[in-house]
């Protein structure tokens, strides 16, 4: 037990002894004979109440036995109420025959003692119960706390390898055509591999950079789709310094470029908007749909689930992510409180 521990003991029975005293004297005024009976009942309490501070409770109530602990509690009083009774009659008879009562085997009596000795144990056991509960939600929330840290990095695993390999796509495709874009596009590459090795580690990041992430990213699509693609991006130029969870902007858009251009002929249109808006961010992500739509362009990738669980972890219910699936066009407007 520690030091701390022991003081706070000695300084409950005290003020414990001192408190039944008080109450036991004031309808006779004898605070000595007073402070005698509470000094008699107080070895069969400490019995009592460490055997069931250090054994009990521990093994039986902690351990979800509820029914055993509260059946061997109530044994353990009525065997000390019986063995209490007697000694307090023999040593009263004996110290103070004024105090002596009659009726050694009444049955009251023997519950009068039990209950005299079981007072301390409710306030020990009630203490230890409201402290053991605070360390193990402290606990608990310690551990979730690591989950969620385990989880977001397990994401954040899930989303670099993704958007990687669509990118490597983009390149090879240019490369068999001998394209002079190829170098510029390995340049960029390598600027989100630094982005994945140092940016995406971190729990925020400026706004600033995911929006440069984001226009890196948009440069990279359009060389490759060329004229079968027509952007339209508005975000402002100047920025405050607002942080935002990493690799959270560009999900959206690659999967408006993947949906918008699959097995579509004609031009697609894709429309990107993103402002701040007294404290909250407003970004929107509309693109247009092919006429033979074979499959919905909700959130089933893993990119955009795995973003859709992120901002579960990170704001909970401080952001708002509507989608809106018309025949023609696609829209998804995320809304975060900064």
């Amino acid at each position: 037990m520690k030091i701390k521990s022991i003081w706070f003991h000695i300084g409950f029975w005290i003020v414990y002894t001192a408190i039944f005293t008080i109450v036991e004297a004031s309808y006779k005024g004898k605070y000595t004979e007073a402070l005698a009976f509470e000094l008699m009942n107080m070895p069969m309490r400490l019995i009592i109440v460490y055997f069931n501070y250090f054994v009990l409770l521990p093994k039986l109530l902690l351990q979800g036995k509820t029914v055993k602990y509260f059946v061997y509690t109530i044994l353990t009083l009525i065997i000390s109420g019986f063995v209490q009774r007697i000694i307090n009659y023999e040593v009263l008879s004996m110290l103070y025959p004024n105090m002596k009562d009659s009726g050694l085997w009444l049955p009251y009596k023997f519950l009068q003692a039990s209950m005299i000795i079981a007072s301390p144990l409710i306030f020990i056991i009630g203490i230890s119960v409201i402290w053991k509960v605070a360390e193990l939600q402290k606990r608990a929330k310690t551990l979730e706390n690591e989950k969620l840290q385990s989880e977001l990095k397990y994401l954040k695993s899930q989303i670099n390898p993704h958007f990687l390999f669509n990118t490597l796509n983009n390149i090879y495709g240019l490369s068999l055509e001998s394209s002079k874009k190829a170098p510029e596009l390995i340049l960029k590459l390598s600027d989100f591999l630094s982005f994945s090795l140092y940016e995406s580690s971190q729990r925020f990041i400026l706004l600033e950079k995911e929006i440069s992430l984001l226009n890196d990213f948009i440069d990279l699509e359009k060389s490759r789709f060329e004229d079968r693609v027509d952007v339209q991006v508005s975000i402002p130029e100047h920025i405050d310094p607002i942080s935002i969870p990493p690799l959270i902007l560009v999900p959206f858009v690659e999967n408006a470029f993947k949906h918008s251009l699959k097995n579509e002929t004609k031009i697609a249109h894709i429309i990107v908007k993103l402002e701040v808006i007294n404290n909250q961010l407003i970004y929107e992500v509309i693109n247009s749909k092919p006429e033979a739509t074979v499959e919905d362009s909700s959130l089933k990738g893993i990119g955009l689930q795995n973003i859709k669980k992120r901002l579960d972890i990170l704001y909970n219910d401080r952001y708002q992510l509507d989608i809106k699936d018309e025949e023609r066009v696609y829209t998804i407007v995320l809304k975060i409180m900064i």
